[in-house]
């Protein structure tokens, strides 16, 4: 086995693994970034196959609202964004509804939690459900579940009553949510900082200011480690793919890393034909204005009750989270095409095999099926909402940790929250060596 020296190690090259690389190697330590893929990005993940009109995003593709290191980031990586149109409709027994104002809808939900109520979502239901209308209960539960990944009763409650205090926009990456990710690989190589691809660490052996990471045919020595993979290898058991054996135990740390929980998610990605927003198995009114008109489209199906359309090209996306998602984790790829297919055909008012028709190609990722991932996202657990500030204590400024579940609580689950988690840890390593 050889061994290699180096000042610090990043285990992960997703969103936070990058930005905390480039910053810690701009501060004069010599870094070395190691990734189980064979690709860079983690949970950025954006293919570009032939025939398809825009970029395909297999994970994250909304930008949500933001923070000032994202911003940063996206400039530097010169992206065009696009606004995500505000347009939804609700499905209900086989009737179109348009509903403007589904996102008020939900936030005045959120709000009548207040700042007292300690305890899930679902407790809140039972308490307060009552007085709620049908349809806003319904779209809030199915925020939940689907936005946030969670089940019910195991969401912070005071998490969503929270974040009604924060007013985001939603905006798209119309050249390829990757571009974040190339930018950051770019600065990687101008400050010579080594990448290994395909390297699945099997061991991180520590003490006090000394560690020694161990991969399949390679070790490296360093003063620090910075732990950057998701919360679903974290808690991956002893003998899996991807597991990360540490020596000594971090006892305290693995209860956190059960206390914290990552939500499911699956997304589908259909592309129709060239001509659907002309003619075709989308209802008239969906199709207007190049099938800007269409929006979302919510409902209460068992799978895959959310759709929304990535105008003006042809192609619908439709989504899943939370309990429905988890229950798909075995599924093939072919099960899940399947089965949103029809979900999607019910909502249009068209026939399967009319759809089937008029579909082109499609592509689908199962996150909680993915060794190196086990999960979507992580959520703001009901009693743990302190736990993401935990997990992100570096343990005798030796074990450093960042990622998207040490983030903020408002910014769990994002893509800035991770790449703010990145540069608060480059922070604290560069302030320890």
């Amino acid at each position: 086995m050889n061994e290699r020296v180096a000042d610090v190690i990043v285990i992960g090259a997703g969103a936070a693994g990058l930005s905390a690389a480039a910053k810690i190697s701009a501060g004069g330590v010599r870094t070395v970034v190691l990734e189980a893929r064979a690709r860079l990005g983690g949970r950025i993940w954006t293919e570009r196959a032939v025939g398809w009109p825009r970029p395909i995003e297999l994970g994250a593709e909304f930008i949500h609202g933001g923070n000032r290191p994202l911003w940063s980031l996206m400039r530097s990586a010169r992206v065009r964004r696009e606004t995500v149109i505000n347009q939804h409709w609700l499905v209900e027994h086989g009737v179109r509804q348009n509903l403007p104002d589904a996102w008020e809808r939900i936030d005045a939900v959120m709000k009548q939690i207040g700042p007292r109520f300690d305890g899930s979502f679902s407790e809140w239901l039972q308490q307060n459900g009552g007085a709620i209308e049908h349809r806003d209960r319904a779209l809030a539960t199915a925020f939940v579940q689907g936005f946030q990944g969670a089940p019910l009763n195991r969401m912070s409650a005071p998490t969503l009553f929270e974040a009604t205090k924060k007013a985001e926009e939603q905006f798209r990456v119309v050249s390829g949510y990757d571009a974040l990710a190339t930018t950051l690989a770019k600065r990687l190589r101008r400050q010579s900082v080594e990448v290994r691809l395909q390297t699945v660490v099997t061991d991180v052996r520590w003490k006090r200011g000394a560690v020694s990471v161990v991969s399949q045919n390679n070790s490296w020595n360093a003063a620090a480690v910075l732990i950057t993979v998701p919360l679903g290898v974290l808690r991956a058991r002893a003998g899996e793919t991807g597991a990360i054996r540490f020596d000594p135990g971090l006892i305290a740390k693995h209860r956190l890393w059960r206390s914290i929980e990552s939500g499911h998610a699956i997304r589908l990605v259909l592309r129709l034909r060239g001509d659907a927003w002309r003619r075709g198995v989308i209802p008239l009114e969906l199709r207007a204005n190049s099938g800007r008109a269409l929006g979302f489209l919510h409902s209460h199906e068992p799978d895959f009750p959310v759709w929304w359309a990535e105008t003006p090209s042809p192609i619908l996306v439709g989504w899943t989270g939370g309990p429905a998602a988890a229950r798909m984790a075995g599924w093939t790829p072919a099960r899940i095409f399947k089965t949103g297919r029809r979900t999607l055909a019910r909502l249009l008012g068209c026939g399967d095999a009319a759809l089937e028709k008029s579909i082109v190609d499609w592509r689908t990722h199962n996150w909680a099926a993915d060794p190196f991932t086990r999960g979507a996202y992580s959520f703001s657990t009901a009693g743990h909402e302190n736990a993401p500030d935990e997990l992100a204590r570096p343990v005798v400024n030796t074990l450093f940790f960042a990622g998207e579940a040490t983030a903020e609580p408002l910014e769990l689950g994002t893509v800035h929250g991770a790449i703010a988690s990145g540069e608060r840890a480059a922070r604290e390593i560069l302030k320890a060596i």
